[in-house]
């Protein structure tokens, strides 16, 4: 029932129009998919926990490298995804960190055509390069305590030679974030690795604008629900925005020295959202604009927390209703409470959040891309209700330097 649910809600996404714009995060199939932030109760299986749809809109088959991130953008945990032309799957979290993973398998490994079936108009090729990959994630059962570890502020020798890549919250929640890429072959590297990326369409990454996905995060302690489109991240060769240059923002433009060569368009850096006291707080993702190396643990990455440009909050009527400092969204990716962090106190206003640095620094200065989502539960929820995540309103642009104030 779960799979068939989560498969009609990104099939309702997919029927939405698209209209697709490089330098603009809109409502279009891409070639790489941002889920923001993500949790899973590692203490309990029945516990909190994230579900990500991967849908692929074309008719032609497409291999998808998925890659977890900590809060601190930090990579861990990596897999392949093959989908058949417009097959779904559904990601468990929760299972992932258990070791069960996705089963997929191109036509090589699946010749009786029952583990990725193929539509009657979509596309079944073999993909020789997942011979030793796809038929491997078949296995697990056990959390992997190495990984949970990586994702809750632990020691983690596997990922991070006994050092750490996560803040310790102490609740036992593994925190983070994920990416998928298109790539032309069954891989292990991750983004930021050699060859991930390379000139001319040479390396593993490609650049098929075809993947749309969504994310839920479950809380059946107060049997809440928050439900998102994954960003989707459009890649292009050829615009002057994302093809090959010198300190040039791009999506994953830290890991490859802000050269373009990845293709992806970067995020937009300012943000504007409804807020109401005790009923907002906002998931965020920040690009760092450098590489994050793993720390002693009880500390934090070199460059971070990093602080922000502006934030301020206003009421319904556009007054000033504060301006709240210091580091509110310290992390790569998290969750900032609106009213205990943030300050927000009117029953109904608004919030502008500038995510740029608050002083230059680097080859882009102060300009850094983000994604902002807020969380709104309703003033008169019953328990069991729905709550819901709403898309920041976009104000500047990475791509364009932009930086806007109010």
């Amino acid at each position: 029932m779960l799979a068939r649910f989560f498969a009609s809600l990104t099939l309702a996404l997919c029927a939405l129009s698209a209209n697709a714009a490089i330098g603009t995060i809109d409502n279009a199939p891409a070639a790489t998919l941002l889920y923001p932030h993500f949790e899973v109760d590692t203490a309990s299986a029945n516990g909190t926990n994230t579900l990500l749809t991967l849908q692929n809109t074309s008719a032609t088959a497409i291999l998808a490298s998925v890659t977890l991130w900590t809060d601190y953008g930090l990579p861990t945990d990596h897999f392949n995804v093959y989908l058949t032309g417009y097959d779904q799957q559904v990601m468990d979290l929760g299972q992932i960190f258990r070791r069960i993973m996705p089963v997929t398998a191109s036509a090589g490994q699946d010749p009786t055509n029952t583990i990725s079936p193929k539509g009657p108009v979509s596309q079944d090729i073999n993909f020789a390069s997942c011979n030793n990959f796809l038929n491997g994630q078949q296995t697990g059962s056990s959390l992997s305590r190495d990984l949970v570890g990586a994702h809750s502020g632990q020691p983690s020798p596997d990922y991070f030679g006994g050092l750490c890549g996560a803040r310790n919250y102490g609740d036992g929640i593994a925190r983070g974030y994920v990416t998928v890429d298109t790539v032309n072959q069954c891989t292990m590297s991750v983004p930021g690795d050699p060859g991930y990326f390379a000139p001319g369409f040479s390396g593993v990454v490609t650049n098929q604008n075809v993947m749309f996905g969504d994310y839920t995060i479950v809380y059946p302690a107060t049997r809440r629900t928050f439900t998102d489109s994954a960003v989707p991240v459009e890649a292009s060769a050829v615009d002057p925005l994302t093809s090959s240059g010198t300190d040039k923002q791009t999506f994953y433009g830290r890991l490859v020295g802000y050269t373009a060569i990845d293709n992806r368009e970067p995020l937009p850096t300012a943000w504007a959202g409804r807020a109401a006291a005790g009923r907002t707080d906002v998931d965020f993702w920040r690009d760092p604009g450098t590489t994050v190396a793993p720390f002693a643990c009880g500390g934090a990455p070199a460059g971070l927390p990093s602080g922000q440009r502006v934030v301020a909050l206003f009421g319904a009527d556009g007054s000033a209703a504060g301006a709240p400092a210091g580091d509110l969204f310290p992390f790569i990716s998290g969750t900032t409470s609106g009213q205990a962090t943030l300050g927000v106190t009117a029953p109904l206003g608004w919030l502008f959040a500038n995510l740029n640095l608050a002083a230059p620094s680097g080859p882009l200065g102060q300009i850094r891309q983000s994604w902002v989502t807020l969380r709104q539960t309703p003033q008169t929820l019953p328990v069991g209700g729905a709550s819901y995540f709403v898309p920041g309103i976009q104000l500047g642009n990475a791509a364009t330097g932009d930086d806007p104030n109010p």
